[in-house]
């Protein structure tokens, strides 16, 4: 109930009531309402545009060419089409490996798959000899700087799986490549011979097992234990030579 004031008289008005009827209808309508809001709305696939389908139809077909090219070139030897794409994927694979004890045993294995391919020319394409040479050459090159920069590493596990990397792969590449060269001539054969003088500079020059220093190089001789520091013999001090003075007499 509420008063309204009006001519100096308080009347008092009722509480509107809502009718049932359109209490009612009013539900009716919100909940009809309701269904058609809440329906679930089908999904749109992209798959299911039309002038999607052609695109998709033509990325399906690149990868599936992507995928068997790569596939054949996996095959390839030096001279090959594709062997211009293996080396790619293998540059992309090892730009993406930052351990440098990973990327150094990936470099041993790209030596080792040179070394088949080296193999394999010489029986099959002796013209492409060269050119598989100079690959192998390459990928030892690449493989021995891996080694080198991990036998001066701060940790003594990576520089002995450094050295053990070497020297398996060294014992394994230099009874291939002495077999090889029966089968190769000319500039393929010479470099042959330099890798293999290479690598066996490389294991003279191998680190021994005694802890590093600074790296600085002590040109001094040897000393025997024991032995007792030479002295320096002192040196005679030249006298200048003395002008006769004249004398008091005349000699006649």
């Amino acid at each position: 109930m509420s008063e309204l004031r009006e001519g100096g008289r308080n009347t008092m008005l009722e509480r509107p009531v809502m009718r049932d009827a359109f209490r009612k209808e009013l539900r009716a309508k919100l909940m009809s309402e309701a269904v058609v809001v809440l329906a679930p709305r089908p999904r749109v696939s992209l798959f299911a545009q039309p002038w999607l389908r052609p695109a998709f139809a033509l990325a399906a077909v690149a990868i599936l060419a992507v995928a068997g090219a790569t596939s054949a070139a996996a095959s390839s030897l030096p001279g090959d089409p594709l062997y211009g794409l293996k080396r790619t994927t293998e540059d992309v694979q090892l730009a993406l490996t930052f351990d440098d004890l990973t990327r150094m045993q990936l470099l041993s294995d790209l030596a080792d798959r040179r070394l088949a391919e080296l193999a394999e020319i010489a029986k099959q394409q002796p013209a492409s000899a060269p050119t598989a040479t100079t690959e192998y050459a390459d990928a030892v090159e690449r493989f021995a700087d891996a080694v080198d920069k991990l036998r001066v590493a701060d940790s003594s596990d990576k520089r002995d799986a450094a050295q053990a990397v070497a020297d398996a792969a060294r014992e394994k590449h230099i009874p291939v490549l002495d077999a090889l060269k029966d089968n190769l001539s000319g500039n393929a054969r010479s470099k042959i011979d330099k890798v293999i003088e290479r690598e066996q500079e490389r294991e003279g020059a191998a680190p021994s097992d005694q802890p590093q220093g600074d790296g600085s190089t002590d040109h001094a001789t040897p000393r025997p234990a024991g032995a007792t520091p030479q002295r320096a013999t002192p040196r005679p001090t030249p006298r200048s030579a003395q002008t006769p003075k004249p004398t008091d007499r005349q000699h006649d």
